[in-house]
């Protein structure tokens, strides 16, 4: 029940002491676990990532002049029988809070479980209340496979992806996603589709994104009211 959790009298007689008091406990302590950082650009999403890749593709095989019959298929899912052409597919390995202290990705003591404070202001559309940007660094593991009917066109595709992936770095960067690092290239495997070998080439990737959210007095405002009015209070 919300008066468990607020002051009855500030329920009953100031709601927005009840407000500020709750922004500023959060946003203070998003604050305190450590200095405002972002990345650069708007950050991305792992799912964002996931189609920064895709135009990075789309833009490599046009610097190529790759004719329209022979680009890749890039995809969340395994090659079926419809698919033509050779394929690039993505999927998640791993996903965990970031680190922070020294070493290698994903080994650190101390990771990221609470928001960090980003910035903090008047909230433009309501002058009266204020606005926090909150966010937390996520540290995940992707696995992207090259996919052909042949090794050999498997092995020259893992090449061109590798280097693909190498030049477009920067701008991924530049788009939002703070560190993209080359983890590794995994044993070759296969699977078969209606009696169809397609083989693979898999790599693994380890990606940092950061996820954002905005949170304000305004929004808390009626978000308390709306839980008051449905617990039964006036």
């Amino acid at each position: 029940m919300l008066e468990n959790i607020l002051r009855s009298d500030l329920l009953e007689n100031n709601m927005r002491v009840v407000v500020r008091e709750v922004f500023d406990r959060v946003s203070t302590d998003a604050a305190s676990t450590q200095s405002p950082l972002h990345t650069p650009g708007n950050a991305k999403t792992l799912d964002e990532f996931y189609d920064l890749v895709r135009r990075a593709i789309d833009d490599y095989e046009k610097r190529a002049g790759t004719p329209a019959g022979n680009k890749i298929y890039f995809s969340e899912e395994s090659p079926d029988a419809k698919t033509q052409s050779e394929a690039i597919t993505v999927s998640l390995v791993k996903r965990e809070p970031g680190t922070y202290s020294q070493g290698s990705p994903f080994q650190g003591d101390v990771k990221n479980l609470r928001p960090i404070l980003r910035e903090k202001g008047r909230d433009p559309a309501n002058p009266s209340y204020q606005y926090a940007t909150l966010g937390y660094w996520h540290d995940n593991l992707v696995r992207f496979t090259c996919w052909a009917k042949t090794n050999k066109a498997a092995n020259k595709r893992a090449s061109w992806f590798e280097q693909m992936m190498e030049e477009y770095t920067w701008w991924f960067r530049m788009q939002g996603v703070s560190r993209v690092l080359f983890w590794g290239r995994q044993e070759d495997n296969f699977l078969v589709v209606d009696d169809n070998k397609w083989y693979g080439r898999p790599f693994q990737f380890y990606v940092r994104t950061e996820t954002l959210y905005t949170f304000s007095e305004k929004t808390l405002e009626e978000i308390i009211i709306n839980l008051n009015v449905d617990a039964g209070g006036t």
